[in-house]
């Protein structure tokens, strides 16, 4: 079928400032803020009264023992980045609690996603329902954040040209999942998204107003189109997703999300042998360092992860794009490191 924004639900969002100050006024109480305990220092002041829960980890197993601090409750605040969202989702859905969000950065897309990204054995997986009441884009708080947060959403909008790629190129290969065949309208919205952020990159870097919005409007259509969709992740992301999952398995870290995406975007793209040279470029302008060093591993771990991640993407059965195919070579990892270093320098702190 052919999609137009219109046709795609996408999540009430306001944008204001001193938004969070009026939630005890219109969220039920008694109340649990789910958040980051680094974080729970700046806002405990605005909801003295709140239970608060900690998050210390997204494993579903975890989550699931600690299911009854949403027992006496009546409603759920998400307040924070990716894993305190997902994990309020998460509990939201369990409990059968109204959710509110208010995400402290743009780092992600998960505020506006339905499911909530947890992990099972380390391995991510989206489970789960949760549709808040609102999302509150309070810009006192975003603008509050580590520029390097915000700007590392821009990995969960970049990667709908890597996820495209990858739709085209096992559509070609005739090996396209048959529940969701290629669809240019929903390729070409997602691809205008990203060029939207390409072409405001000077609001972006300077995270007014314009530059907030144009973020929020890609990731927005990000989580809503996944489920307007049928589920179908396609149009938003692909191989550079699978870079970051092959990391994180292969290291046992957890990074920045953004900040390994993008990595996995500059990769991902030289796979392609596609706009690699202009997504660096674009990545580098806003001063996402996508150097290993810059996220505590090695250039070594990125070859093993990367020469690993066609067998990888075999056995955690992920969509078929690319990496299915793909050779990694030390040829292949010497020009992306001289790629790379080239933009940045090379590593010297």
């Amino acid at each position: 079928m052919a999609f137009s924004e219109s046709d795609v639900p996408q999540f009430d969002t306001v944008f204001g400032r001193n938004l969070l100050a009026e939630a005890p006024d219109f969220v039920a109480t008694p109340i649990l803020v789910v958040t980051m305990d680094d974080l729970w220092p700046m806002f405990r002041d605005v909801l003295p009264d709140a239970k608060v829960y900690f998050v210390e980890s997204m494993e579903r197993a975890r989550l699931e023992a600690d299911l009854d601090v949403a027992a006496d409750v009546r409603s759920i605040v998400g307040l924070g980045g990716g894993q305190a969202i997902d994990a309020a989702k998460y509990f939201a859905w369990r409990a059968g609690k109204p959710l509110f969000q208010f995400p402290t950065s743009l780092s992600v897309d998960a505020v506006f996603g339905h499911r909530a990204g947890v992990r099972e054995d380390s391995l991510v997986r989206y489970v789960g329902w949760a549709v808040p009441e609102s999302v509150y884009i309070d810009l006192d708080i975003i603008e509050s954040a580590p520029r390097q947060l915000n700007l590392g959403g821009l990995g969960d909008v970049f990667c709908f040209i890597t996820g495209v790629m990858d739709w085209r190129y096992a559509t070609a290969k005739g090996k396209c999942e048959a529940k969701w065949p290629y669809d240019e309208s929903l390729a070409a919205i997602s691809l205008a998204k990203a060029q939207a952020a390409l072409d405001a990159m000077d609001d972006i870097r300077a995270l007014n107003d314009r530059g907030v919005a144009v973020m929020v409007d890609a990731l927005r259509w990000g989580g809503a189109s996944y489920h307007a969709a049928g589920w179908n992740p396609r149009h938003i992301e692909g191989v550079e997703h699978f870079i970051f999952y092959a990391l994180e398995a292969g290291t046992g870290r957890k990074f920045l999300h953004g900040q390994a995406v993008c990595l996995g975007l500059v990769l991902g793209c030289m796979m392609h042998d596609q706009r690699a040279d202009e997504m660096l470029a674009a990545v580098h302008s806003v001063g996402i360092d996508i150097r290993p060093e810059a996220m505590a591993i090695s250039w070594d771990d990125v070859g093993r992860a990367m020469k690993t991640l066609r067998a990888f993407v075999r056995e955690e059965k992920l969509a078929y794009g690319i990496a299915h195919d793909f050779e990694v070579t030390d040829a292949f990892l010497e020009t992306a490191r001289a790629k790379i270093e080239g933009a940045y320098g090379p590593w010297t702190q």
